[in-house]
C-alpha cells in the first residue's frame, strides 16, 4: 500500500460533523420521532442509513422526508426484500436438511432476529446467515453444505483452523444470486471467547423460529442479547465491512436496534439470566456498555437493577480481551486460551504465516496477484491499525 493509501486507511475512523448529524437524525427516526431538520443533507442521510444497515427499518417512516432521501431508502428496502425472499428459500431448505440428517444447528444474529423480533424480515439488513453447530458436528455439517451445492471459501477448510472458529460457504442459485452462510462451531470467532455461549447450553434452551421454518431454532432471548452486546464489542476493536469497505466502531445502528428489540422482549426472569450469563462468561462489561449505548441512542428500556448488577461485576478475562488495545494483545490472549502445546504451536504458525488459501480468501480482489503482495497488504493493514490506536 502506498503512503497515500495508508493515510486514507488511517483516516477511516474519523467521523465528520455532517455524518454525526445524520446519525443523530437516524437514531431519532428509529425512536419514532424525527422531523426533518433544515439544512440536513439528504444524500448524507441515505449514505449513513446504508452504512448503518437501517434502510429497511426506516423505509416505512420516511413519508414526509425529502424525496432525495425517501426514494433511495425505499429502493434499498425493496432490493433487500427481494433478496430476503430468495435467501429465505435457501436458508429454510438448508435447515430442513440439517433436521433430516439429525444435525443440531442454531441460527444466530441477524437472520434469527429478522424472523423473530422484526416486523418484516427484510427490515434486518444483512448479507449472509450465521449458523452454529456443535464442534463435534463440524465435519458432518461441512459434508451437508457441500452436498447441497455450497462451496467453502477456503480451498482447505482445515487450514488455519487453530486461529478461527467459523468459515464462509456460498451458493450461487440459478437466478445468478450468491447466498452466503457463515458456519460457526463457536458462537464468537476467538479462542479467548470460547466460554461465551457454549453450544450445549444454547441448544438446551433453543428458541423456535416458526417464521423461518418449522424446525428452525435460534438462541433464547437472554443469550441472544448477550451475543448482540459482545458482537458489538468485538467491532469496537475489529473492522466490519459494508459494500466491501472497512468500517471501525461498535455503534452501528442496526446492532443497537437488535439490542433494543431484544431488551424490549425480555421478562424479569430473562434479565436475571442475562446478568448470570454475563458474569459467568466474563462479559458483564461488554453487556453493560452495549445496553447503555442502546439506551442513549434508542431509549432502550433497561431495568436499573440490571445496570447496577452488571456494573458491580469484577473485570474478567473475556472483557479484558474485548478491551485489549491492539491485535497483538488479543493474539496473545487467544494464544493463552488455546488448549495444549500442539494447539498453541498451530495457532502461532497460522497467525504469523497464514497459508495461501487463507490469504486469497481474505483479499478476494487481489486473489490473482502474487502471494507476497497479499502478505505486504496484511502487514500494511496491521501497521495502520497500530497507528490508529491498536484497532483491527
Amino acid at each position: 500500500m502506498a503512503a497515500g493509501g495508508l493515510l486514507r486507511a488511517l483516516g477511516r475512523g474519523a467521523m465528520t460533523s455532517s455524518e454525526a448529524e445524520a446519525d443523530e437524525f437516524l437514531a431519532g427516526a428509529l425512536r419514532g420521532a424525527a422531523p426533518w431538520p433544515p439544512g440536513l443533507d439528504p444524500g448524507r442521510v441515505v449514505a449513513r442509513a446504508l452504512d448503518h444497515g437501517v434502510a429497511g427499518a426506516l423505509a416505512g417512516c420516511c413519508g414526509d422526508w425529502p424525496a432525495e432521501a425517501a426514494e433511495p431508502l425505499r429502493r434499498a428496502a425493496r432490493a433487500q426484500a427481494m433478496w430476503e425472499m430468495r435467501h429465505h428459500q435457501v436458508l429454510a431448505a438448508l435447515l430442513r436438511r440439517f433436521e433430516a440428517e439429525g444435525l443440531r444447528v442454531l441460527v444466530l444474529k441477524g437472520s434469527a432476529l429478522a424472523y423473530d423480533l422484526y416486523d418484516r424480515p427484510h427490515e434486518r439488513a444483512r448479507g449472509d446467515s450465521d449458523l452454529l453447530v456443535a464442534p463435534a458436528d463440524l465435519p458432518a455439517a461441512r459434508r451437508l453444505l457441500g452436498a447441497e451445492g455450497l462451496a467453502c471459501g477456503l480451498a482447505d477448510p482445515d487450514a488455519d483452523a487453530a486461529t478461527r472458529r467459523e468459515e464462509g460457504w456460498s451458493l450461487r442459485t440459478p437466478d445468478g444470486l450468491e447466498h452466503d452462510i457463515d458456519l460457526h462451531w463457536q458462537a464468537l470467532n476467538a479462542p479467548a471467547l470460547s466460554d461465551v455461549i457454549p453450544f450445549v447450553d444454547a441448544w438446551a434452551r433453543a428458541r423456535p423460529l416458526p417464521r423461518l421454518g418449522p424446525g428452525a431454532r435460534g438462541l433464547p432471548l437472554d443469550l441472544a442479547l448477550v451475543l448482540a452486546c459482545v458482537h458489538r464489542a468485538v467491532h469496537l476493536v475489529s473492522p466490519y465491512y459494508v459494500g466491501g469497505r472497512a468500517h471501525h466502531g461498535g455503534d452501528r445502528l442496526v446492532w443497537l436496534l437488535d439490542i433494543d428489540l431484544l431488551a424490549r422482549a425480555l421478562g424479569p426472569g430473562d434479565w436475571d439470566r442475562v446478568v448470570a450469563t454475563a458474569r459467568t462468561s466474563g462479559v458483564a462489561g461488554a453487556c453493560l456498555d452495549g445496553l447503555l449505548r442502546a439506551a442513549g441512542r434508542l431509549e432502550t428500556p433497561v431495568p436499573p437493577r440490571v445496570l447496577a448488577d452488571l456494573s458491580r461485576s469484577p473485570p474478567a478475562a473475556a472483557d479484558r480481551y474485548l478491551r485489549s488495545g491492539g491485535r497483538v494483545a488479543r493474539m496473545w490472549r487467544d494464544l493463552l486460551a488455546t488448549r495444549g502445546l500442539a494447539g498453541r504451536a498451530a495457532y502461532l504458525r497460522a497467525g504469523l504465516f497464514p497459508n495461501a488459501a487463507h490469504m486469497r480468501s481474505k483479499y478476494p480482489a487481489l486473489a490473482g496477484r502474487p502471494l507476497p503482495l497479499l502478505h505486504l497488504r496484511r502487514v500494511a493493514e496491521f501497521v495502520a491499525a497500530q497507528l490508529r490506536g491498536g484497532r483491527g
